[in-house]
């Protein structure tokens, strides 16, 4: 890909030889060896790469490098060094520095450290978009009936919870294990039938919402229960909503509105993972449209089956690597279940309900990310 690069150096041998290297693969070389002059190149051209010879008299290079990055942030910087300067004598983290050009220059020694240094910018651009990404996939996340108070549960027609927001674990203090799969009647009453005044079971009977201020035994308190009756994938079901009993019906409204945001509205695919067995305990919609499975398929699945077997080591690897060491995600290609290939991170958000811990797994495809090098 072509670049637009400024060499930085006293010496015209320097200049010659990269610009005769460089422009022959189509890059754009322009040089200076006065510090405003650079200093206002970069700032007004946005360089892709910058080399800097260290041996210069009226520059020094450990100044110009921090100046150069501050002017313009995206700009790699590759130091030009005699094969007697140590290396070591440069702090590279520090100064931010792409990579080395070592003399007698060559050629080769020159095309192999622009393609390093340019690689090493990609790079760092697509960290900082995946930093981007994963900041509004989380506030998305947030925004929805996670970041909600109040516990909010879903079950079949026979009372079967399906699926609950973090609220209901923490109240319950329970994991996900010691909810999902239980009749709701078990878990919130600790009874072993259906309550008399039960509003699921009228919302259930009738087919139109209905509402209850009853005594939960599970929460040692009273609260207003809202059922809602709705049409899931796997079928009928009926959404619960717990309330302080003085709860304005706006509220209630409110509250339920931002619920059916979680699965629908989500800007990508995220899925809710047993950190124990690594078994998918909940997806959103963009996470079932992703890996291409009827909803009933992806619930209770291995997650290193939604990918390729030639990428599940890899995945899951990585997905341990940065929970335990803090490595960052990987771009990586997934086969998803259609067979297309789509670039993307897989990054891991873990969460502690109770005792049990669990992952909210981002799945952030390339082309979702914004920017991209010139």
């Amino acid at each position: 890909m072509e670049a637009k690069i400024l060499v930085v150096s006293e010496k015209s041998d320097v200049l010659k030889a990269i610009q005769k290297a460089l422009e022959r693969d189509g890059h754009t070389v322009t040089s200076s060896d006065v510090y405003d002059t650079v200093i206002t190149k970069c700032r007004k051209e946005n360089f892709d790469l910058v080399f800097v010879d260290v041996l210069m008299r009226k520059i020094p290079y450990d100044r110009l490098i921090p100046d150069i990055k501050r002017v313009s942030p995206e700009t790699g910087v590759v130091v030009v060094t005699t094969s007697a300067f140590p290396k070591g004598m440069i702090d590279d983290e520090a100064l931010d520095i792409g990579g080395y050009l070592v003399k007698p220059l060559t050629q080769s020694k020159i095309k192999k450290a622009t393609r390093h240094a340019l690689r090493h910018g990609d790079l760092a651009r697509e960290s900082r978009q995946l930093l981007q990404a994963v900041t509004a996939a989380k506030k998305e996340w947030e925004a929805t009936v996670d970041a909600l108070d109040d516990p909010i549960f879903v079950t079949d027609f026979d009372y079967k919870i399906l699926r609950a927001n973090l609220a209901t674990f923490r109240r319950l203090r329970k994991g996900v294990k010691d909810v999902v799969g239980h009749k709701c009647y078990e878990v919130f009453h600790h009874s072993n039938h259906v309550l008399d005044d039960c509003p699921g079971k009228r919302a259930r009977d009738s087919g139109e919402s209905a509402s209850e201020t009853i005594s939960f035994r599970g929460l040692k308190e009273r609260l207003t229960c809202n059922v809602y009756p709705q049409i899931l994938p796997t079928g009928g079901g009926l959404v619960h909503h717990l309330q302080e009993p003085s709860a304005s019906t706006e509220q209630q409204a409110e509250t339920l509105a931002k619920y059916e945001r979680l699965f629908d509205d989500a800007i990508i695919p995220i899925l809710f993972v047993n950190a124990d067995d690594y078994k998918v305990v909940d997806a959103n919609q963009k996470a079932i449209e992703f890996f291409g499975y009827d909803p009933v398929e992806i619930f209770d699945r291995d997650l290193e089956d939604l990918f390729a077997p030639s990428l599940r080591e890899v995945v899951i690897n990585n997905i341990i690597n940065q929970i335990e060491n803090g490595e960052p995600p990987l771009k990586i290609t997934i086969s998803v279940h259609d067979r297309n290939e789509i670039d993307a991170f897989v990054i891991a958000n873990p969460i502690e309900i109770g005792e049990n811990a669990f992952l909210e797994i981002f799945v952030i495809p390339v082309n979702l990310m914004s920017g991209s090098r010139r």
